[in-house]
C-alpha cells in the first residue's frame, strides 16, 4: 500500500564517526560536512525533517556496525522528534532488532537481500513494512558490499522475488549520479517505480529544486520520496526550499 505524502530524506552518512558524503559511492573519494553526526541530525530535524536517512557507510563495507555508538546517540537524542530509516552492515536477524529495539522505524537491506533473498521471504508478520530494501544500481544491475560489488542481477526482478508483504519501500539509488550533483536519473527511476509494487525512494544525483520537483510530480507513478544529500550541504538550496517545491508539485 502507497503512502499520501512525497517525503524529503536528508541524509546522515557516517564514515570514521564524522557526517560525509562520497563521490560515486568511492570510499576514498570523501567531503566531510560536519565531525558530529548528531549535531547535523539535530540541525536537519530544526529545519523540520520528519525522516532522518542515515548509513553507516564502514558498516556497508565490512559488514560490522563500526559506527554503532555515534547511531545510537542520534536515536538517543531524537527518536521522539524524527523518524529514522537506518542501513550500512545490517546483515543478520540480531542486527535488525537490535535497532528496531532501539527506535530505528525502518532497516534498510541491501547486501542481505541481494546476497540471500529467502532470509526476507522467512520474515515474519511482525516486521512487515520495517524492511526498506536498498537497490544500489549500475546499468539496471545491484551493486552490494557498500558498491564494491557488481552483480549481473536485474533490480526489478531481485524486488519482484520478495516478500511484498515485508517490504516498506524500496531505495532506488543510481550509483553513477550519486553525490555528483549531475541531476536525477528521472527517467529511469520513474520506470522502476512503475514495474514494482512498491513506494519508491530516489536516490543519488539531486542537484536542484527542479530535480525535487520533478521527481515529486511522478508521485503517482510510485516515487514517492528522495533522498538529498550533497545537494543540502552544499546549499545548492534550503531544506525549506525544498519542501516548498514539494508542496507545489500538488500531488
Amino acid at each position: 500500500m502507497k503512502d499520501n505524502v512525497f517525503t524529503l530524506y536528508p541524509a546522515i552518512d557516517i564514515k570514521d564517526g564524522k557526517c560525509v558524503r562520497l563521490l560515486f559511492g568511492e570510499m576514498e573519494k570523501e567531503t566531510v560536512y560536519n565531525n558530529s553526526p548528531l549535531d547535523q541530525a539535530m540541525w536537519f530535524v530544526d529545519q523540520g525533517a520528519e525522516w532522518l536517512h542515515i548509513v553507516d557507510l564502514d558498516g556497508a563495507v565490512t559488514g560490522k556496525n563500526v559506527n554503532k555508538r555515534v547511531i545510537e546517540k542520534i536515536l538517543h537524542k531524537l527518536h521522539n522528534k524524527v523518524k529514522i530509516q537506518l542501513g550500512g552492515g545490517i546483515r543478520n536477524i540480531n542486527d535488525i532488532d537490535f535497532w528496531i529495539k532501539n527506535s530505528v522505524n525502518r532497516v534498510i537491506l541491501g547486501t542481505l537481500a541481494l546476497e540471500n533473498p529467502s532470509f526476507i521471504n522467512r520474515l515474519k508478520k511482525e516486521y512487515s513494512k520495517k524492511i526498506v530494501v536498498g537497490a544500489d544500481v549500475r546499468n539496471g544491475m545491484i551493486a552490494s558490499h557498500g558498491w564494491k560489488k557488481q552483480s549481473d542481477i536485474i533490480a526489478v526482478d531481485l524486488i519482484k522475488s520478495l516478500n511484498s508483504s515485508i517490504i516498506s519501500s524500496v531505495i532506488y539509488t543510481d550509483i553513477t549520479k550519486d553525490g555528483s550533483l549531475k541531476g536525477v536519473s528521472l527517467e529511469e527511476t520513474t520506470k522502476f517505480a512503475k514495474s514494482i509494487p512498491h513506494p519508491v525512494i530516489a536516490s543519488g544525483g539531486v542537484s536542484s529544486l527542479n530535480d525535487i520537483s520533478r521527481l515529486a510530480k511522478q508521485f503517482s507513478n510510485g516515487v514517492q520520496g528522495v533522498i538529498v544529500g550533497r545537494a543540502l550541504y552544499d546549499k545548492k538550496f534550503s531544506f525549506s526550499e525544498a519542501l516548498q517545491k514539494i508542496k507545489e508539485a500538488k500531488i
